[in-house]
This record gives C-alpha cells, structure tokens and sequence, in this order.
C-alpha cells in the first residue's frame, strides 16, 4: 500500500488517498480513501468506531479520477464524509460519519 496524498478537512479530519493496487489486483489504482474522523456512534466489536474516538473511514472509488475529484471537495470543505457513505467500505458504519 501507497499513500498517495494526504490533507486535512477545515474540521481537522485527516484524509488520504491509497493506493493498494500493488498489493491486490482486483483493487484500481489510487481508488481508496481514507478519512481518520471521529465517530459520532459506537458500532460493532472491540474493533468497530467507538463514539468520540478517531476510526479509519475507508471508501471505495471506481478509479483514481473520481477518488482525486472527492478529496478535493472534502479538503476544500465542498463536501463532507456523510456525502459518501454509499461508498464505505462497511456501510453499517455509515450513522457514525
């Protein structure tokens, strides 16, 4: 895995784009994002988001293009994470975004 970019969103969430197509093939380059935000609601087992503690959000893109174009709305303040939550990777966290 390669990080790719990293900002930070006007509220301090930090954000990333991954790209973990050298790991894995069936994953598009730079297609993963990555957003460290607190949780708002405790969910799942010891490992899940923990209300008012800081969890590893991942979103899947179909390809680096439409990553590059949802990183630049969330760092400028555009968009926020909930805007995406069809995207999570494990859509029963998406009432902790």
């Amino acid at each position: 895995m390669t990080v790719i970019k990293r900002s930070v969103m006007p509220g301090g969430t930090k954000i990333q784009i991954e790209d973990w197509s050298e790991d894995y093939d069936f994953i598009p380059p730079s297609s993963t994002f990555v957003a460290y935000a607190v949780s708002k609601w405790t969910v799942g087992s010891s490992f899940g988001p923990r209300a008012g503690k800081i969890y590893r959000f991942q979103f899947n893109f179909a390809d680096k293009t439409e990553t590059e174009r949802v990183f630049a709305d969330l760092a400028s303040g555009i968009k926020s994470l909930a805007d995406f939550k069809d995207k999570l990777d494990r859509p029963k966290h998406a009432a902790c975004l």
